[in-house]
């Protein structure tokens, strides 16, 4: 009923995914390195260590897409290898840094990532002074600061391998043509009134209820319809849905919030070419519409 990946994978397309992670790693923890010495805000600090590991999954994920690998395991085995290493070189930046800001003679970052022994050495006489503060006291070190290292670390891993697990599952693979899922379609129709409802009539090939849904608009809540279809051989063809509600709350701020109700559920050609079908009239429905101009919808008065 619904596509998984088969869990093959090549011994060269996973030394493709790796290489481009590996790269995109050594750039990342790079630039994470020489950036997070700039940052005294806790709460920025936090969400920059969540953005680094996302982008390391990301660039690991799209380079095993690239790769063709479809095997969870193994990505999710790549993931923590990179992100480890995007870790390893964001910390030899680091402590060059943190030793030249307090006029500390040492080599160039390079010599601390060529030997992890050096960096140890290093990282454990800092830990013994601290470099900042969580409050106005003394600077945070020994144990503590242990603590929230580990922390860091645990925290890039463990994004890393969530975005880069949901990068593979996004995509859909046609182990007959060996080619990954096209773009096919993509529509935006009008919130439907039992999104639980729906899926269930969808996986029970009834597609009335979804037929029957106008156009929508991405101002207000919404059904997204996506076609994804494997080019060559038109046989491999899956739909996803997401249902984006759009709400305000008691000071009128906008607030949206999505979820997915169907990924990658199989359909054939012929339900395929319906759903392209929907989408030229929807399309074509919304050019002749008037245009939107609620006020409950634009937020305007």
């Amino acid at each position: 009923m619904y596509y998984k990946h088969s869990g093959r994978f090549s011994i060269g397309g996973l030394a493709i995914g790796t290489l481009i992670g590996c790269a995109g790693a050594a750039i990342l923890g790079y630039a994470y390195g020489r950036g997070s010495i700039l940052i005294d805000d806790e709460r920025f600090a936090f969400l920059i260590t969540i953005a680094f590991g996302a982008a390391i999954g990301a660039c690991a994920g799209y380079g095993l897409v690239w790769g063709k690998v479809r095997n969870q395991t193994a990505n999710l085995i790549v993931q923590g290898v990179v992100s480890t290493l995007a870790m390893y070189m964001s910390w030899a930046v680091w402590v060059v840094d943190i030793f030249r800001r307090e006029r500390v003679e040492t080599p160039g970052w390079i010599e601390y990532a060529r030997d992890p022994g050096f960096l140890w050495r290093a990282v454990c006489y800092i830990n013994q002074y601290g470099t900042w503060s969580l409050g106005k006291g003394e600077a945070t070190k020994g144990t503590e600061l242990w603590v929230i290292w580990v922390a860091e670390s645990a925290i890039v891993i463990a994004v890393a391998m969530t975005i880069g697990y949901e990068v593979l599952r996004h995509h859909a693979f046609c182990d007959r043509c060996e080619n990954w899922c096209r773009r096919g379609a993509k529509i935006i129709l009008s919130a439907p009134p039992n999104t639980t409802l729906l899926q269930r009539q969808l996986e029970a090939n009834d597609w009335r209820s979804l037929e029957s849904l106008t156009a929508g608009n991405k101002a207000a809540s919404h059904l997204e319809v996506v076609l994804d279809s494997c080019e060559q051989c038109r046989q491999l063809n899956t739909m996803s849905l997401t249902y984006t509600t759009i709400t305000r709350d008691k000071l009128r701020r906008i607030r949206t919030a999505s979820r997915k109700i169907v990924q990658h559920l199989l359909i054939g050609p012929a339900q395929a070419e319906n759903l392209k079908q929907l989408s030229v009239k929807v399309t074509e429905a919304a050019k002749l519409a008037p245009p939107q101009a609620s006020a409950a919808i634009t937020g305007k008065r």
